[in-house]
């Protein structure tokens, strides 16, 4: 039979637990959520973080400039202002696609600013940081240096992109 001293131990141990569920609860109260722009390419969920989102505007007409990368579409007009718009799909690695309905997400990301062609903006939600998981281990190569993480929203897994990188590329390249 336990001696009375195994069980307080036990309570004790027992007592501590309880505590921290409690102060995790208590932490996952006092995070402040930040917002994500849910976007989409060829079939697959994408975001990036909404305070480096200026605005959503549909794809106007780009004009494309020689001797760019391949990865910038052109530049676009854009209330008297010309801005450059980068093609996401390039950046990636993913597949082109024929002309459709995409969408540009005007972004900026320290000094850079520019417009990011995506197929169709999803959603905006609201994420604790305690909620983004580390980027999935499948990942290819080309795709990993431009990810932040992963998030799930609802029932789709969703790559958190890092927009510096993106940008860092499209000087760079």
């Amino acid at each position: 039979m336990p001696a009375e001293s195994e069980f307080f131990k036990s309570d004790m141990i027992l007592g501590e637990i309880k505590l921290m569920k409690d102060r995790e609860k208590i932490r996952e109260i006092d995070e402040i959520p930040e917002k994500m722009v849910i976007f989409t390419l060829s079939g697959e969920y994408y975001a990036m973080p909404g305070r480096e989102m200026l605005e959503i505007v549909p794809t106007g007409n780009i004009c494309p400039i020689p001797g760019t990368p391949e990865c910038i579409r052109g530049l676009m007009e854009l209330r008297g202002e010309i801005e450059s718009v980068l093609d996401l799909r390039m950046v990636l690695g993913l597949p082109a696609v024929e002309k459709g309905e995409n969408y540009i997400l005007m972004a900026q990301s320290g000094s850079i600013r520019s417009g990011v062609l995506v197929d169709y903006v999803e959603d905006v939600a609201d994420v604790t940081q305690s909620a983004i998981m580390p980027a999935p281990a499948t990942l290819g190569d080309e795709t990993r240096g431009y990810v932040a993480g992963r998030m799930d929203c609802g029932d789709r897994s969703v790559i958190l992109l890092d927009l510096a990188s993106i940008f860092a590329k499209a000087t760079v390249a």
